[in-house]
């Protein structure tokens, strides 16, 4: 019932979002800079990413790490979080103004901030922590220095990830509108323009769908003679034609590869699709795999965004549709296409053409897949027999997809990781007999051959987890303790003032935690996913002979003890 309803709500806000806009007076607000070195970026607010837009920018530290990260106003830290992943070191700020400051990937902590930090690292025994200080309980000031910039977490290179968001409904806004100090007069370039035969929903209709190369240059854009042609299969009584169109943006000192802020599709001079990328909501910002042609970005990374929807699409960023963006058209006719792309500074380009329909005859209704079972958004799924138990709820995907499920002892094969699923399904399998039952896990195997471990929880026999991705599953064993593996030094060794760092390989269940102690102490075990590398800066007081010892476990339990005699 839970899932039925989640649907339900997420159809009332793609209906009711669609004029929804922020009232906010940027221009209102005198924020400081996050940087004190000049800000070029990296990446903007809105650009496509996996599985959800870039809610903020990026901004370059000239690939090093260790520039000062200033608050932009007055405020208190309301969150530290520290993590391999993701964000890594990232601290978060409330204003008094009623917004939130994000600052992500940061190498270190200063002041109040990273003596907290390192406090709740103790008190829980862990690298990553993620804390909630008290109101007002660590202040900062506008122009404060309260980070260092690096490259933790999920971060590819040195620079900092910046966001603001409006605190009491968490919506992250586009930084860009907050009159930062950043150069941009580059107008949008608009690479491509694709064109799909649609259902009524909004479901591109397999195998129907034509690429088309654009040129041009300072605004303006075109494709060859001016028309696009399509027959007229592509025609239905219920459903229609739609666009999408491969549009990026480039800023000022920077050929990085941007996301473009509006976008307007008018067809015969009537506007029946406006975009803007004034707001991101995190509860819906994974519908970007329906919002993005989904399979030019992840097998050709072409930034296709549809100038349509299907009617479960949720994204707040829709300002103006007429039938989702579905352009009712028939054969014989013709019909005048604009498509005008905006950033964030309103420089703009464009693309005047004609959409020529071949004649024919019109479809009744369009055919999405001969002779196939489907799975559809709408509609759950359930499987069940001796070899595996599978609840597949509604919302899940984003267009109708061909059932593959092929069910053998102990391998069970389910859809095509191609596909994109939006929340998580329940999987039940058999456990294997007579084996140790907290040793075994579900494993996923992608496409291309990769292991994946699900984990999952054991009961009556069956192990069970909730997944979010199509692949093959298996029930597999580990009881193989992760691997310790000293890199800078041997033991019985002096490593006075010396960074010491391991390497922990665990290949099957996955690492659950990883500690070190100094003569029976605590101390924080840094970990860098990057480099493979877990890695402890002992303090100026350390002194002496001491006992240190790793300890890794992994998430069946496996576990293993490294003890070094080293002299500090």
């Amino acid at each position: 019932m839970r899932s039925f309803f989640i649907l339900f709500v997420s159809y009332f806000l793609s209906v009711f979002c669609y004029s929804q806009k922020k009232e906010i007076d940027y221009g209102d607000y005198d924020l400081h800079s996050p940087l004190d070195v000049p800000l070029i970026l990296a990446a903007n607010f809105g650009e496509l990413r996996t599985n959800h837009f870039h809610t903020g920018i990026d901004l370059k530290t000239d690939r090093r790490t260790g520039y000062n990260i200033l608050s932009i106003a007055d405020g208190y830290v309301s969150r530290i979080k520290v993590s391999p992943w993701g964000y890594g070191h990232a601290v978060y700020i409330d204003h008094y103004n009623g917004l939130t400051s994000v600052y992500a990937h940061c190498e270190s902590f200063v002041g109040k901030i990273g003596e907290v930090t390192l406090s709740q690292q103790e008190k829980n025994n862990s690298f990553a922590i993620d804390y909630y200080p008290e109101k007002d309980a660590i202040q900062v000031k506008k122009g404060q220095l309260i980070a260092k910039s690096g490259n933790t977490g999920g971060s590819t290179a040195p620079h900092l990830h910046f966001e603001i968001r409006e605190t009491k409904t968490e919506h992250a806004l586009n930084p860009l509108l907050f009159n930062f100090d950043i150069q941009d007069t580059r107008k949008p370039n608009i690479r491509y323009l694709k064109v799909y035969a649609l259902t009524e929903e909004g479901y591109r209709v397999p195998n129907k769908s034509k690429r088309f190369r654009l040129w041009g240059k300072d605004g303006q854009f075109y494709v060859k003679n001016n028309s696009v042609n399509i027959d007229a299969s592509y025609t239905s009584e219920h459903g229609g034609i739609g666009f999408s169109f491969d549009a990026i943006d480039q800023l000022n000192g920077a050929n990085n590869i941007c996301g473009i802020h509006e976008a307007i599709l008018e067809v015969n001079n009537d506007t029946i699709y406006t975009q803007n990328m004034e707001y991101i909501d995190f509860y819906t910002n994974r519908h970007i795999n329906t919002h993005k042609d989904y399979e030019e970005f992840h097998n050709r990374r072409r930034h296709f965004q549809k100038t349509f929807i299907t009617e479960h699409n949720a994204l707040p960023i829709y300002r103006q549709l007429k039938n989702k963006g579905i352009i009712k058209a028939s054969p014989g006719k013709s019909y005048i296409i604009n498509y005008t792309a905006k950033d964030a500074y309103a420089n703009t380009s464009q693309i005047n053409f004609t959409l020529n329909v071949g004649t024919g005859k019109k479809k009744k209704q369009q055919t999405l897949y001969l002779e196939e079972k489907l799975l559809y958004p709408d509609s759950a799924f359930l499987s069940y027999d001796k070899n595996h138990y599978l609840l597949f709820p509604p919302g899940i995907i984003y267009e109708p997809t061909p059932l593959k499920l092929k069910s053998e002892p102990n391998n069970i094969e389910f859809g095509s990781d191609l596909i994109p699923l939006q929340e998580t399904f329940k999987l039940m399998l058999p456990i294997i007999p007579n084996q140790q039952e907290n040793k075994q896990y579900i494993q996923r195997i992608s496409r291309y051959g990769t292991q994946y471990s699900e984990g999952g929880s054991v009961k009556n026999g069956w192990i069970t987890s909730r997944i979010k991705s199509f692949g093959t599953f298996s029930v597999e064993i580990d009881t193989i303790a992760p691997q310790i593996r000293a890199r800078n030094f041997i033991n019985n060794g002096t490593v006075r003032g010396k960074r010491l760092s391991w390497s922990i390989d665990e290949h099957e269940s996955g690492l659950k935690s990883y500690n070190i102690s100094i003569d029976n102490n605590w101390y924080l075990l840094s970990y860098e996913p990057k480099r493979s590398m877990f890695y402890f800066d002992p303090p100026k007081e350390l002194k002496g002979n001491k006992q240190v010892t790793i300890k890794a476990t992994d998430a069946c339990g496996n576990e293993n003890t490294e003890s070094y005699q080293l002299t500090f």
